[in-house]
């Protein structure tokens, strides 16, 4: 008989792509537009025999609107440390009413037309394949609603095949 040790998630997790309490910049454009959204949720995966990854935007956010637009998103890494403040501001203000990106004082990029944050460590750039708003009744876990949707603001996955990642 094997035996077997449990693990924490968090001790096996390596790379850039694991997701797990950092935060990454979402870029989209719209009417020739860039957006960019701070976010925490994510992941990468392998699904329809694709590579593809997994982000979380709220049904109310403008990042939402230049997602259906244009059909294609990168996912920007930073260096936590270095960009915090950028990554804050990018999460507390809506690009609907403002430049966010002068506003955080970073500088856009594009790779096959799709907009990057260029200060980034790694870029995946993505084409979305599939999206779908959550829905109240689809939750097991009642606590999750209570906890992050009293406002029924609830996210839309978007998944997205991988087009490239660039590494600086």
């Amino acid at each position: 008989m094997h035996v077997f040790q449990p693990v924490n998630p968090e001790d096996i997790e390596n790379g850039p792509y694991r997701f797990v309490g950092e935060k990454i910049i979402i870029t989209s454009l719209k009417d020739g537009k860039v957006n960019a959204v701070s976010a925490e949720w994510g992941g990468v995966g392998y699904v329809w025999n694709k590579r593809v990854t997994f982000i979380f935007v709220r049904k109310s956010r403008y990042t939402r609107e230049c997602l259906d637009e244009s059909g294609e998103y990168s996912i920007s890494f930073m260096d936590q440390e270095a960009y915090r403040g950028a990554l804050k501001y990018l999460g507390m203000v809506s690009g609907r009413d403002e430049d966010k990106l002068a506003g955080a004082r970073l500088n856009v990029n594009y790779d096959d037309g799709i907009p990057f944050i260029d200060e980034a460590k790694e870029v995946i750039t993505c084409k979305v394949i599939y999206k779908q708003g959550f829905e109240k009744d689809c939750f097991v876990d009642k606590e999750i609603i209570e906890k992050l949707y009293k406002d029924e603001d609830y996210h839309i996955l978007y998944t997205g095949e991988v087009n490239k990642i660039l590494l600086r």
